[in-house]
């Protein structure tokens, strides 16, 4: 997926990429669980003008966003960083990128291998500008996305 964030985009513009709802079976008779679940992506950040990246939990009940869970702003270099982070949904739920256009024209915002898996985060064998071909268990009622957002923002030197 690309955005475009030359003209006529401006400072502040918001493009979001929505996943599909992902349904967490119940864990007992009474339909309530808290399980952990590892929630990761690959991001790359590079140029003076980036803006913020953004990420939601909305759950199955909710109409509005709230503060998101995971977010980054300004230029992280040239390389892929992997952000990983525990979520614990107790119903159905979406995930929210959202990435909102910095104050110039020279910057990228880039989401790659995006996964779900069940259990708590584990420390990353992985260096941070590689992306691995995927690994750990994958569940049937989750699943991994692979999407790629980019933000891409033209500048003149390129």
């Amino acid at each position: 997926m690309y955005i475009e964030a030359s003209s006529p985009r401006k400072e502040g513009d918001r493009a979001r990429l929505i996943s599909p709802i992902f349904s967490i079976p119940p864990k007992n008779p009474y339909g309530a669980t808290n399980t952990a679940y590892c929630f990761s992506f690959y991001y790359n950040m590079y140029g003076q003008h980036i803006g913020t990246l953004n990420v939601y939990l909305r759950l199955k009940s909710q109409t509005t966003l709230e503060s998101p869970f995971w977010s980054s702003s300004g230029n992280k270099g040239q390389g892929w960083l992997q952000a990983r982070v525990n979520i614990h949904p107790n119903t159905s739920f979406q995930v929210i990128f959202e990435g909102i256009r910095g104050r110039g024209i020279e910057g990228d915002i880039a989401v790659d291998d995006i996964s779900i898996v069940e259990g708590e985060c584990t420390k990353s064998e992985s260096p941070d500008n590689h992306i691995p071909s995927g690994a750990g268990r994958r569940l049937p009622h989750i699943r991994i996305f692979p999407v790629f957002l980019l933000v891409s923002v033209l500048s003149h030197q390129r």
